[in-house]
């Protein structure tokens, strides 16, 4: 479990680097997030978040495609994510 003065190393970074669509982004770009993601603290953790919830782009050094590989061969069932602008 991470605590709460580990800072993820997204924090600092373009957000939109993390949301291209699955199968679109370039070489260089999964690079730098291989990068990013593959020495963050709360790398577990992210992972773990976004096998749970069916959440869009690269999470935990993962696409949503590795995730749905995972999840299937996990047999785990991701729970709907939706947002409200409540």
């Amino acid at each position: 479990m991470f605590k709460p003065s580990d800072t993820p190393n997204c924090e600092s970074t373009d957000n939109e680097l993390f949301f291209v669509p699955d199968g679109m982004s370039t070489y260089p770009e999964r690079k730098v997030l291989k990068a990013i993601c593959g020495a963050c603290v709360i790398k577990k953790e992210c992972l773990e978040f976004a096998l749970k919830y069916n959440v869009s782009g690269y999470w935990g050094n993962t696409t949503e495609h590795e995730r749905t590989k995972m999840r299937k061969q996990l047999n785990i069932k991701a729970i709907p994510m939706y947002l409200t602008y409540n």
